[in-house]
């Protein structure tokens, strides 16, 4: 902690020194531009004109244990180079891991390739994608995912079943795109600016990507119990119950997620005022099961605790508008 004294010129103006170590840090001298950003908290932000966007961060993997979870930890934290080198010949099986590790996260591309390393980049720059377009984008395609769930278990369709279950993959590739993108704005001012977030928004933001992850998520699950009971025949009450619930869940997040990208705290608490009414009508569901049993209780109980769980996302989702 260091401690500079204000001082006043004759003219009136205000003075400050800049300690010299950070001014050749940074490359500068009499002259060089500063960018001063006042936070919220009342501190004064400085920033060279220029600072880089992309910081030069490269990592070396070593170890060729859990090489996946590896190559995602690092682009989660923030890499631009990933050099694997494991010190000997690199098998045709790891090369395959490598490939199938990088299809998982956008923007990660292989550039060098030889007997014994490999190098990765990334060639996507975190700015060039706003990270609410991101986020936005995430939630579409996991709204989407619940509906042609609801869909499938509605109609018996098993092809729609297994499409929602692939497109579950992209979801998750757009939340490590936002957890790296927010990331990045919290170590560089200048990248969290040019994304059009505050470091203090950069956690709520995480959790709503966690959130709209776990819908799809839910919704992917739901899709699999479909398969599993293709061709058996279920009572048409029970699936217009589920059908009851997995509506109301939908509006739940469809509201939640619109009072999120507008800031919208009136309809935020509209949709939180549901959740007591969602919970009721998820018990009501089970009762009536234990009533019923029908055969396949089991698996028509799970899907109605992660139709639940999808409700509760949503109510989660609210409860972020406003902190």
């Amino acid at each position: 902690m260091e401690y500079r004294r204000l001082q006043k010129s004759k003219s009136g103006s205000f003075l400050l020194s800049i300690p010299k170590e950070w001014i050749k840090k940074r490359g500068l001298d009499s002259g060089s531009l500063i960018k001063l950003i006042e936070s919220e908290e009342g501190g004064l932000i400085l920033l060279p004109e220029g600072t880089m966007e992309k910081e030069e961060n490269i990592v070396t993997i070593k170890s060729a244990e859990n090489l996946e979870k590896q190559i995602r930890t690092q682009y989660l934290l923030g890499a631009n180079t990933i050099i694997i080198d494991l010190g000997k010949k690199i098998s045709s099986m790891t090369r395959e891991e490598v490939k199938n590790a990088i299809s998982k996260l956008i923007g990660l591309e292989i550039i060098e390739e030889g007997i014994s390393s490999i190098t990765i980049q990334c060639l996507l720059q975190p700015t060039s994608i706003p990270v609410r377009s991101v986020l936005k984008r995430s939630y579409s395609l996991a709204a989407s995912m619940h509906k042609d769930a609801e869909i499938a278990l509605s109609e018996g369709d098993i092809e729609l079943a297994e499409v929602v279950s692939k497109r579950d993959e992209e979801v998750d590739r757009l939340y490590f795109l936002i957890v790296r993108q927010l990331r990045s704005a919290i170590r560089n001012y200048s990248i969290a600016e040019k994304l059009g977030v505050k470091p203090i928004e950069c956690l709520d933001l995480r959790m709503a990507a966690r959130y709209i992850e776990g819908i799809a998520d839910q919704s992917e699950i739901i899709a699999k119990n479909v398969m599993k009971v293709h061709g058996e025949k279920i009572d048409k009450e029970i699936i217009n119950r589920l059908l009851e619930l997995s509506n109301m869940a939908y509006n739940i997040h469809e509201e939640a997620s619109q009072a999120l990208f507008k800031g919208d705290i009136k309809l935020a608490n509209k949709v939180i005022s549901k959740n007591n009414e969602f919970k009721s009508k998820v018990l009501d569901f089970n009762e009536f099961l234990l009533i019923k049993q029908p055969k396949l209780s089991t698996i028509i109980n799970s899907i109605a605790m992660h139709i639940y769980q999808i409700g509760e996302y949503g109510i989660d989702l609210a409860e972020l508008v406003g902190f």
